[in-house]
């Protein structure tokens, strides 16, 4: 059988299956995605070839987006009221010094200095980019702030404009 691929839907059901093959009178265990029975739309994977995917752009169901450019304060912000997903952070720092954006584990807007739970810092002049592939759970909500200083209970007010903060979330 040559290999092929399938579409795999999220929501919908797809036919899993194993079965051995022999290859040059070798054995293997391979597990089928499809339809083994009617040979149609089966796609087998193995250790050896692994498993081809190729995803499918969606309109809908992708992360939430929390956009801010630094303002002249801690910036405090209640990014989802919430429990959810910290999926990625991108800082772009356009101060002369480093900023650090604390993540706090909140339902309402959090107070800068008190109850951080990740830091992502970004030095003078850089991007930082942080994903998290299998997510950061928040289990109350997402609340953000944005000082100068990397100490967990720091407070001190950033210069207005001086980084730019994406947050990929669910």
């Amino acid at each position: 059988m040559a290999d092929s691929s399938i579409l795999v839907t999220p929501g919908t059901t797809t036919p899993i299956d194993t079965r051995t093959e022999s290859t040059n009178s070798n054995h293997r265990q391979v597990m089928v995605l499809g339809d083994p029975a009617a040979n149609a739309g089966v796609a087998p994977v193995d250790a050896v070839a692994g498993l081809t995917v190729n995803t499918v752009p969606v309109a809908a169901g992708g992360c939430s987006r929390y956009h801010v450019v630094a303002g002249a304060s801690t910036n405090v912000a209640n990014i989802k009221a919430s429990a959810g997903q910290l999926y990625g952070v991108h800082v772009f720092c356009n101060a002369a010094y480093a900023v650090h954006v604390k993540f706090h584990n909140t339902a309402g807007t959090p107070t800068a200095g008190s109850g951080v739970v990740r830091t992502v810092s970004c030095q003078s002049g850089q991007r930082a980019d942080s994903v998290f592939l299998n997510g950061v759970a928040f289990d109350t909500g997402i609340g953000i702030s944005i000082v100068k200083l990397i100490a967990d209970n720091d407070t001190t007010v950033l210069v207005a404009s001086d980084c730019v903060v994406d947050v990929d979330y669910k």
